[in-house]
């Protein structure tokens, strides 16, 4: 059976495939996507957080590559002074006022889980992670106390349009359409 071509993924389809996979992971709680200032940060019951920042998209004849950030976020709290330093039973070697190195952990591991997901999952021909990701800590105050992570990376997914999805005339195209196939599966 010959290689059939991957159907386009559209941005619907790129933002939807993010949200099934935040969702069903046991440390995130909630999906958003565009500017980080329309998100209710104030709001405590969206936490742990991902939000995603689609930057910019190379568009190719077969690909589109999308330049995203991810964001983790989470907010901290003060350590209960009497804690006894354990949890999960592992034992920190550390003391702090916050709880921020544990958010820095949780969200690196949730990131780390959703990079797995997208290189080894059933679509791994539909969306691959072209460069390394970069994640960059940070702590910031919003109308909460936030922690997490923002990390970058480049997703290639199909574009497989077909060009001759509408009619032109020969004086229109100004060249050759004699091989458009107006039966061809349009993907979009």
């Amino acid at each position: 059976m010959a290689n059939q071509p991957q159907p386009n993924v559209t941005f619907y389809q790129f933002t939807q495939f993010f949200n099934a996979i935040a969702l069903a992971h046991p440390n995130i709680e909630t999906f958003t996507i565009g500017d980080i200032s329309t998100v209710d940060l104030a709001k405590q019951s969206i936490f742990p957080l991902l939000h995603m920042v689609p930057n910019n998209v190379t568009i190719s004849p077969q690909m589109f590559n999308y330049d995203i950030d991810l964001v983790y976020l989470d907010r901290t709290m003060e350590i209960i002074p009497l804690s006894a330093g354990s949890f999960n039973q592992i034992t920190k070697n550390y003391k702090t006022v916050t709880n921020t190195h544990d958010v820095w952990n949780t969200g690196l591991l949730a990131i780390n889980d959703i990079i797995a997901y997208i290189t080894r999952n059933a679509q791994a021909q539909n969306f691959i992670i072209t460069t390394d990701a970069i994640a960059t800590p940070f702590e910031q105050s919003y109308d909460n106390i936030l922690a997490g992570w923002s990390v970058n990376m480049t997703i290639q997914v199909p574009n497989n349009v077909n060009a001759c999805s509408f009619v032109l005339t020969a004086q229109e195209a100004q060249g050759n359409i004699e091989d458009c196939t107006l039966s061809d599966p349009y993907y979009s």
